[in-house]
């Protein structure tokens, strides 16, 4: 062995607390750092000791507690640059103490942290060194105990080229453990050509890790490139979404109102027809009382020696006619009835299609809050494009309030056509009693002259045939006008008689 490994620079690397400065007492065989028993931390600061074993000079760098899971890979760099400049030109190993008793949570995260934090290069000058050995059971191994159990630990050992030793601190008599270390730290010697961890390989270190920072900040940069792309797709999704749903109202609306201009359209024709069949009747009717009084006068003229066989026929027609007239009042209430059916179906139906236009707005509108609620960190992260979204919702608002008053105006208008429809009914009932009425009239009129004929007639007979003729004639007149006049009532559809 050449003159300038005789002299071995080992530096202790562990969390506090973990035995470092008990294992620098156990190598150089002296109480070098006093140990005091509870929790108070000996090493509070870096300290250097030299020492001999076996004729070879010993320089041990004590650290603080240099594992600190908070610290960052730069600042362990700037860290083990101090330890270089101390132990210059630099340690031959690196000493990492962790104890196997209460090896807990944190010591897993400890050494985790020393695994990502520490560079490949370092731990190849670097040895494991468990303490506490006199708490193992038994015959058990420290593999067996701790390593196989801590997938970080074993790593840890890996990357160190396997290369760990266990220490029993309280028999610091004990040398042959301290043989044993020496012999790993010679072996990894041997394995680094004999060379010492110096500032070149350190600076090669730090260029490791600042190019794999650099690979690492690309990485994010790519991913927040990523989410921007992302973000960006899914912010015209959702303007095509709100687009699609704006054409698909303006649709709905055109719907809506071609439907209510059909309603109207067809509500109006089928009033214009029921208008003219009620015209057309009308005039049947007349035409009808027309022809029944031509063929009554000549009825009388025909028949007024025949006063028997004319009453029987009288009596007869007049039951015919009343059955005539109950069944056209009948079937004229029937028609009424069937006519307000179909209004009432109409409103019906019309009021069933107000219904789905009211749900579909509001299935409408229950959408548009889910799309608010999933796009809500949208606009919470871009307040230009909340502000646009709250227009837009403001416009949608105007375009539902506008939609509703046009129901609004829909449902006044079925109202109206209601109040109508009663006026009409009103007109058709005071036409209906002015043309009874004016039958009445032209009735009687038409039943006067020929009983003033007959009446002149009868003058020039003898007085005995005065009498009788002047009986028969007044109850001729009187039976025939009662009879013309409930045969006027009978065309125009009066519901009563006189007898």
């Amino acid at each position: 062995m050449s003159s300038s490994t005789t002299e071995l620079r080992l530096v202790l690397l562990g969390k506090m607390g973990s035995g470092k400065s008990s294992t620098v007492n156990s190598i150089l065989d002296r109480k070098v750092f006093d140990l005091k028993i509870g929790s108070t931390l000996v090493t509070q600061r870096c300290r250097r000791v030299g020492g001999e074993f076996r004729g070879r000079q010993l320089m041990l760098l004590d650290t603080p507690g240099l594992v600190n899971t908070h610290q960052t890979p730069r600042e362990v760099q700037k860290e083990l640059r101090r330890i270089v400049s101390l132990l210059f030109p630099g340690p031959h190993a690196f000493l990492i103490v962790i104890q196997i008793v209460r090896f807990n949570q944190e010591d897993r995260d400890a050494v985790r942290w020393i695994k990502e934090a520490m560079d490949s290069h370092a731990l190849s000058f670097s040895v494991v060194v468990f303490t506490h050995g006199d708490h193992l059971d038994g015959g058990a191994t420290v593999e067996q105990c701790l390593i196989d159990g801590c997938g970080d630990l074993a790593e840890l050992v890996a990357r160190c080229g396997g290369r760990y030793c266990v220490f029993n601190n309280q028999n610091s008599k004990n040398r042959e453990q301290v043989s044993e270390l020496l012999a790993l730290v010679d072996g990894m010697m041997q394995a680094n050509e004999e060379s010492c961890y110096t500032s070149k390989l350190l600076h090669k270190a730090e260029e490791d890790l600042c190019h794999q920072l650099q690979e690492e900040k690309e990485e994010v940069f790519k991913k927040k490139q990523e989410y921007k792309r992302k973000v960006k797709t899914a912010q015209l999704k959702c303007k095509s979404e709100k687009e699609e749903l704006k054409k698909n109202q303006e649709l709905e609306k055109e719907k809506v109102e071609k439907l209510t201009r059909d309603q109207e359209g067809t509500f109006r024709r089928e009033k214009e027809e029921n208008d003219r069949k009620e015209e057309e009747d009308k005039r049947e009717v007349l035409i009808k009382f027309e022809k029944l009084t031509k063929k009554l006068e000549e009825h009388v003229e025909r028949e007024v020696e025949m006063r028997r066989s004319i009453e029987e026929k009288i009596q007869k027609d007049k039951a015919e006619n009343e059955k005539t007239v109950k069944e056209k009042e009948l079937e004229h209430i029937q028609r009424e009835q069937a006519i307000r059916q179909r209004e009432e179906m109409k409103r019906h139906a019309l009021q069933k299609d107000l219904d789905k236009l009211i749900q579909r707005l509001e299935e409408q509108s229950r959408k548009k809050k889910q799309m608010e609620e999933t796009f809500r960190h949208e606009r919470e992260e871009n307040q230009r494009e909340r502000y646009l979204q709250m227009e837009n919702q403001r416009a949608e608002k105007r375009q539902t309030v506008a939609l509703q008053q046009e129901l609004q105006l829909i449902k006044m208008e079925v109202e109206k056509q209601k109040v109508t429809e009663e006026s009409i009914k009103s007109q058709l009932e005071d036409n209906l009693r002015r043309g009874r009425e004016k039958c009445d009239e032209e009735e009687m009129s038409a039943l006067k002259k020929p009983c003033d004929k007959k009446c002149s007639d009868t003058i020039v007979k003898t007085p005995a045939e005065k009498h009788s003729t002047t009986t028969a004639v007044t109850g001729y007149v009187q039976e025939m006008g009662l009879l013309g006049l409930n045969v006027a009532l009978e065309s125009i559809g009066a519901p009563c008689s006189i007898q």
